[in-house]
Order: C-alpha cells, then sequence, then structure tokens
C-alpha cells in the first residue's frame, strides 16, 4: 500500500539540518506574513533514485520504492556543497543550513538576504550562555523559531529546532522523530535536556536577523 513521507520528520539520516531549515523557514515567513518561495509543495512526496540512507519508518512508499517529503529533497538538491556533498547524502554545515534557510524564504540559496547569524562553537569549552549570551537573547527577543546545534553522545552532530515560548522556557522539536518538550533557556544551552536519542547541551545556533 502506498503513503506518504512525514514532512516534519527528517526522512533520511543525515537530513536534520534540511528537515531543521523547512521548519524554522516555513515559521518565518507565516509568522511574518511573506510567501513561502520554497519550489515544492508543502507536504508531498516523490521518489528518490538514491536511496542511500533513507528511513523506512519516516519515508512514503509507492510502487516499492521508498519516497521522501518534496520539500527536504529540493532544500537539500539546492542547499547541498556540491563540491563536498555531490550526492546530498552527507551532514551540512553552518553554510549549508544558512542556506536551506534563504532556499525556503526566498527560493534562492545563494541570495543575500535574510540574514542568518551563526552564534557559539562545537568545541568551545565555555556554555553559550557564557559565549553568546547575547545572541540567545536576541533570538529570543525576535520570537522566531531558530535552528539549535549539538553533539550527541555517539558523536554525530544533529540539529533539532528551537521555539521560544517566553523569557526563559524554549521548546525543543527533533525532527528525527517529532519529539517535543519544554526546557528552561539553563537545560537547553548549560546543564543539558533529554530527547528520545539521549542528552544534549546546544553548543551552536542559527537565527534569522
Amino acid at each position: 500500500m502506498n503513503k506518504e513521507a512525514m514532512p516534519y520528520i527528517q526522512n533520511h539520516v543525515n537530513w536534520s539540518w534540511a528537515t531543521a531549515a523547512k521548519i524554522v523557514g516555513l515559521q518565518y515567513c507565516h509568522r511574518n506574513h511573506l510567501p513561502v518561495c520554497l519550489a515544492a509543495p508543502i507536504s508531498h512526496s516523490v521518489i528518490r533514485a538514491d536511496q542511500t540512507g533513507l528511513r523506512p519508518q519516516a519515508c512514503g512508499e509507492s510502487d516499492g520504492w521508498l519516497t521522501v517529503d518534496a520539500a527536504q529533497l529540493v532544500i537539500v538538491e539546492h542547499a547541498k556543497d556540491i563540491n563536498k556533498n555531490p550526492e546530498g547524502n552527507l551532514p551540512e554545515g553552518d553554510e549549508g543550513k544558512a542556506r536551506a534557510l534563504r532556499c525556503v524564504i526566498t527560493g534562492d540559496p545563494d541570495s543575500a538576504i535574510p540574514e542568518i547569524v551563526s552564534s557559539g562553537y562545537n568545541r568551545a569549552v565555555q556554555d553559550m550562555l557564557i559565549t553568546s549570551a547575547n545572541q540567545i537573547r536576541e533570538a529570543m527577543e525576535y520570537g522566531n523559531y531558530f535552528i539549535g546545534n549539538y553533539r550527541m553522545q555517539n558523536g554525530i552532530f544533529h540539529s533539532v529546532v528551537l521555539c521560544p515560548t517566553s523569557g526563559f522556557q524554549i521548546e525543543l522539536y527533533d525532527p528525527w522523530d517529532g519529539y517535543k518538550d519544554r526546557y528552561t533557556v539553563n537545560q537547553i544551552f548549560r546543564g543539558g535536556f533529554l530527547t528520545n536519542r539521549g542528552p544534549g547541551v546546544i553548543r551552536w545556533i542559527q537565527y534569522i536577523r
């Protein structure tokens, strides 16, 4: 039986960056009454010829093939580093996530706008409440969703969506499985949080200025 891919769950083991960017970009457009310029339906499944790394539990199915969310695929194809990640099967770094956000918001991953701020560092000794307090405050005050990144216990970097709910709390959404919960700012950036994939502390962020 054919089924649709999950649009807000990463369909590929390494697409947390693209799925987080999709969610953040869409929320930014809706909140600011802007048209969504992504060149794909928001919820629609397509067959990806390269089935490497696809997650059956999050993908759809059509005639024996796994299908993926068209929006996730368009983001990956347009925002990936064509030299370092030509197939789109690898994770992307900060520049890739910035391109992905612009792809959703403007339709052009190489657009100069909007400004995407990256702050923090994955190997920083001190936590972000010390190194990037002003940037955290700014991201929270804007009220838009933003991307948080951390290193899981297995050493793999992972991106999640951070949704400001008040001056002291943030709702975390994990595109891996849809896990969602509220944490204090201190837990997110210093004390640590716990998802279905284990504990984490956000080490760096991307937000739209």
